[in-house]
């Protein structure tokens, strides 16, 4: 492990951790004025001790989670991990992930109503005690409101999966290639929160679409390979006309700890015998009758990022295709960009779980992936370029979505033969 990378792993931690102990410092304090205020609680001490007590409490977990995961990347060879079981998994981890959201979403509709007031006093405007008064009591009902709205919204989006369709209008004549249905998939990421009655509903639905392809963004585990024969055994009950066809993912490379080779030889082995194809730069030539369909699967992941010749190599061939689809893991808009200019009309990616955890915010989508990308969830235009970033189904560091409802797309292509009919 370098040094840099060391260091990179330090300083996150220390921003996720500070970031999170001042929110929680302004929260503690916020309800605590709160509570007083309403006449119930009259010792302000005991009051600061037990709302103190509950978030630190709560707070155990992240914190040795993070100090784990610190301490694995300076001993890579070490195979300390907090214990994967129901009671940490369901009394620790997952509450204490529901607190620190409870508290940053309270604190994101509330801290810049009180920064807007303490502004004007500096300016001498004086603020009534009553405006005070409805100040606190709007804290305490955003508390009271988002401690049951999220637990009951992140139930809804673990148990439902939508399909996104969109039609692409192609600048062909080839009546065969009109109606072409293409189902779209990414990060099903199984483990013991993805488990196998969740992929399987998820797969139905891929099903019920009745696709002629399924092409998806790889991560099909989150990282453990005793999850291997157990994805291989769901997927090979997705049904399309054409196969399914997938390019590599960041996790297909984590199944055994620091051994990214093995894993994503064991993953792809595993994958084909299920008859899923993983790509590793690769193009996919279809014929449906006289149209050429070409899908390059491109690899771009954190282990082993895109690489620009390989790109042009795989973009030059096959140049007569009428339809051309790009499939990498994680979103690059240079990358796009590329496609463009060989004249790709699809560029589908996922990885970024659309989010995962999209906070409220009036005119803004707040989520900790915007620090890694722009391109969130959804369709993105560059010219004839549609690039679609499907939400996928599993979950990464926390097993928690939030305002991120799991997506399969589905694309049906329309060409100019069908518009004049």
């Amino acid at each position: 492990m370098t040094e840099r990378m060391i260091i990179v792993t330090l300083l996150r931690a220390f921003i996720f951790l500070s970031t999170i102990f001042i929110i929680q410092f302004y929260f503690a304090k916020r309800l605590r004025n709160s509570l007083l205020q309403s006449g119930y609680f009259k010792d302000k001490r005991k009051l600061s001790i037990a709302i103190v007590s509950v978030i630190l409490f709560f707070d155990l977990f992240p914190v040795f989670n993070t100090f784990a995961s610190i301490y694995g990347v300076i001993n890579p060879t070490t195979n300390f991990e907090i214990p994967k079981v129901f009671v940490i998994d369901y009394f620790f981890r997952i509450p204490s992930w529901m607190l620190i959201l409870i508290i940053v979403q309270v604190f994101l509709l509330s801290a810049p109503i009180d920064l807007f007031f303490f502004a004007l006093k500096k300016i001498n405007l004086k603020i009534s005690n009553r405006l005070n008064f409805y100040i606190s009591r709007y804290f305490f009902l955003l508390v009271i409101f988002f401690t049951g709205y999220i637990p009951l919204r992140t139930y809804y989006e673990f148990k439902n999966v939508v399909v996104e369709k969109r039609t692409y209008h192609l600048n062909s004549h080839n009546p065969e290639l009109n109606n072409f249905r293409i189902a779209f998939i990414s990060d099903i990421q199984a483990d013991r929160f993805t488990d196998a009655k969740r992929v399987t509903n998820y797969i139905s639905k891929i099903n019920e679409l009745n696709p002629d392809i399924v092409l998806a963004g790889g991560d099909f585990l989150t990282g453990d390979s005793d999850y291997i024969p157990i994805i291989a055994s769901l997927v090979k009950n997705i049904k399309s006309n054409y196969g399914v066809y997938s390019c590599i993912g960041d996790h297909d490379f984590f199944a055994f700890k620091r051994n990214y080779w093995r894993s994503i030889a064991e993953v792809k082995t595993a994958l084909e015998k299920s008859n899923v194809k993983m790509i590793d730069d690769g193009n996919l030539i279809l014929m449906i009758n006289e149209s050429k369909i070409k899908i390059t699967f491109l690899t771009n992941t954190y282990v082993k990022s895109y690489n620009e010749k390989i790109l042009d190599s795989l973009a030059q061939a096959n140049q007569d295709a009428k339809l051309k689809i790009l499939v990498t893991h994680q979103p690059d808009e240079k990358i796009a960009l590329k496609a463009i200019e060989y004249g790709y009309n699809l560029y589908l990616t996922g990885h970024t779980h659309g989010g995962q955890v999209n906070f409220l915010f009036p005119f803004l989508n707040i989520t900790p992936v915007r620090l890694e990308t722009k391109f969130i969830s959804g369709d993105y235009w560059f010219g004839n370029l549609l690039m679609i970033v499907n939400r996928g189904l599993g979950m990464s560091t926390m097993p928690i979505r939030y305002h991120s409802i799991p997506e399969i797309s589905l694309i049906e292509i329309k060409t100019e033969s069908s518009a004049h009919n």
